[in-house]
């Protein structure tokens, strides 16, 4: 057990190639993310992601829109302007039961105003309810 923790202690987080073409990393991804990439095009933009044969578009897109989601929780930003609905209240539905976008937004109110975040926050239930 002390060597698993010495190791974890120890160890840098390993990247994988993610677009062979432009060698393009995971964690160049996340770093375009931290930097205030909010948008696979806006990744794309800095790091070159999918431009070379395109094959690994879709694949990299589902992994941005997924960091992007964590980022919200992490940072608890607000998800929906109209009802002032925050990724933890999302996050906390979630947790107390609600398995459903449906039942997240009787609980929270979340996309009950305009509606523009419908999508987005449907997104991000599903990937809490993984």
């Amino acid at each position: 057990m002390l060597k698993s923790l010495i190791s974890k202690v120890f160890s840098k987080e390993q990247s994988q190639v993610v677009c062979g073409c432009m060698k393009v990393s995971d964690l160049d991804i996340k770093k375009a993310i931290k930097n205030g990439a909010s948008s696979f095009e806006e990744v794309q933009a800095v790091t070159k992601v999918g431009t070379g044969c395109g094959n690994c578009v879709e694949g990299n897109k589902v992994l941005v829109n997924e960091l992007l989601l964590k980022k919200k929780i992490a940072e608890n930003q607000i998800v929906c302007g109209c009802k002032k609905v925050t990724a933890k209240d999302i996050v906390n539905a979630v947790k107390n039961g609600a398995k459903s976008f449906e039942e997240v937004q009787t609980v929270t109110k979340v996309g009950t105003g305009c509606g523009n975040c419908v999508e987005s926050n449907k997104a991000l239930v599903a990937l809490l309810l993984k």
